[in-house]
Order: C-alpha cells, then structure tokens, then sequence
C-alpha cells in the first residue's frame, strides 16, 4: 500500500507544471521587414488562421502567439528569441524561415529546454551532431534536394549540368 501511495504522490507531483500552466505561449520568430518580410507575412497570417480555427486554444488551453521579426539578420534573430525565452517566458518557439538565423538562435532556446520547431529552415548541422530531443523540424533539410539530384545524375552517368536563368538588370536609380 505504502508503494501506490508514494508513486500516486509522485505521478501528481510530475503532473503538477502541467495544471499549473493556464496558457499557451508561442513565440514566432520569423522575417517581417524587407523584401522577404511577404514570406513572413504569409506565415504569420498562416499562424493567426490556424489559431482562429482552433478556437484560440492548444491542448485545450487559451493560446497566445508572441511575434518577433528578425529582419534576416542572425544577431537581431538571437535577440529576438532571447528575449521571448526570458521576458516572455514562451513555451515553444517556431517560426525561422531562414537556416542561418535558426543557427544564431539555436542553442540558447535548446539550452533552456524550450521546444524548438523549425517552420521553414533546414540546415544540415541540425540533422545531425547538432541534433537536440526538443528540436522538431516541420519542413525539410537543405540538403535533401541537391544530395537527391547528385544521386540521380550519378546514376545518369550525367557529368554536366547547364542551368539557364534570366538575368535581373541593374536597379536604376
């Protein structure tokens, strides 16, 4: 009896964070500003649909998304990041569309045991040695078109390769 009872104690005791917890708090980092700010327009608009259809909660819980733009610049990403790890206290962070401002955020959100999906970028370290249990990737790894191509034109027996692109003139200012 005095076995049940003490693993009883200890199964609420680790359920306890799980109860306490009255929200959800996402951080989407992701490139708002520039150019390529309309690929994070898309995702961010993506991300307030999703939300909306799922009646404003995750796992039953009122949700709420935390938005950050890192002007595809790693170092403003790493801030961004950080600060939604520390002020906001977020519990998951997603978002990233490019590989190398995933990279400048990736350990400190790894480190703090915080759950890390990428949406978009996909770089090869993170598949590999880099690899950590609470990061999830959504999307695809760089590597997985080029290295599929390099198979296929192996099997080809294909030794060049010519791409044709049009060419983007000079701005006139």
């Amino acid at each position: 009896m005095e076995k049940h009872l003490a693993a009883a104690v200890a199964a609420m005791l680790l359920a306890l964070p799980a109860y306490a917890a009255d929200n959800v708090k996402i951080g989407f980092v992701t490139t708002l500003s520039g150019p390529q700010g309309v690929i994070g327009k898309h995702m961010k608009d993506s991300s307030e649909l999703a939300l909306t259809m799922l009646g404003g909660k995750i796992g039953g819980l009122p949700a709420q998304i935390i938005y950050g733009d890192d002007q595809l610049k790693p170092d403003v990403g790493r801030q961004v990041a950080d600060e939604m790890l520390k002020r906001d206290k977020v519990d998951f962070l997603t978002g990233f569309i490019w590989s190398s401002v995933l990279l400048a955020a990736y350990q400190p959100v790894i480190q703090s045991g915080t759950i890390l999906i990428s949406a978009n970028a996909g770089p090869h370290e993170l598949a590999g040695e880099k690899c950590a249990p609470n990061f999830f990737s959504a999307s695809w790894q760089n590597d997985q078109t080029p290295e599929a191509m390099g198979k296929f034109m192996a099997d080809q027996k294909m030794d060049d390769v010519y791409l044709i692109a049009p060419i983007t003139p000079p701005a006139v200012t």
